[in-house]
């Protein structure tokens, strides 16, 4: 079976045990990968303090008051990363014991897309359970990008009400472009006028 491990998160691996622990090279690796799953620690650090209201005992009367004065992060950020932490550890918790070596995290990118598509229910379970899958694997976050394009519900179309302005506009711009144009015969301008009434007696009905 092969190795799993990215070739950087390998060689990583590889030379760490290859040194002294404590050693500020051997530091200086442990640094770079521990980087790689800082995402997950901030955001359970943050998911601890918030649970346990510790940031009132530290003199802050809103959580988000405590992110963005102390730690300086934007409330948004800070809500990001608690409400992913929280989605991996009801859906995935097992991802949490990652290293960020043998096992890579997630990106918290693709794991916010997959908590907003539970919340909103927007596929059926086995859709959303592969991509869940997928996500907590070893693909990029392309891959799984991908995947939830490939899975989501296309958008309904635009009101015809709103297509016909947007036509409209269009047939006007063109128009006018064709009447300050040389060499355009008039029989085409006068077309391209014929085509701006027509579309506007499409808007507006009661003024034909």
């Amino acid at each position: 079976m092969a190795d799993p491990r990215s070739k950087a998160d390998q060689a990583i691996a590889e030379r760490m045990e290859l040194l002294e622990p404590g050693t500020p090279r051997y530091e200086a690796l442990e640094v770079a990968r521990r980087f790689k799953t800082s995402w997950v620690e901030l955001g359970g650090k943050l998911w601890e303090v918030r649970q346990r209201q510790w940031f009132k005992q530290w003199g802050f009367g809103k959580f988000d008051e405590y992110c963005r004065d102390e730690l300086r992060i934007k409330p948004r950020t800070a809500s990001k990363l608690t409400a992913s932490y929280a989605f991996l550890k009801s859906e995935g918790p097992s991802v949490l014991k990652r290293d960020g070596v043998e096992k890579p995290v997630p990106d918290v990118q693709v794991v916010d897309l997959l908590r907003r598509m539970k919340e909103k229910e927007e596929l059926p379970d086995r859709d959303f359970n592969k991509i869940k899958e997928l996500a907590f694997s070893e693909a990029s976050p392309a891959e799984v990008r991908r995947e939830i394009k490939e899975h989501s519900p296309s958008p309904p179309p635009p009101p015809r009400s709103t297509v016909i302005k947007r036509l409209l506009a269009q047939a006007h711009r063109l128009a006018d472009e064709l009447a300050t144009a040389t060499g355009i015969p008039h029989t085409i301008v006068d077309r391209a006028l014929a085509l701006v009434d027509d579309l506007r007696a499409l808007v507006e009905p009661n003024n034909k």
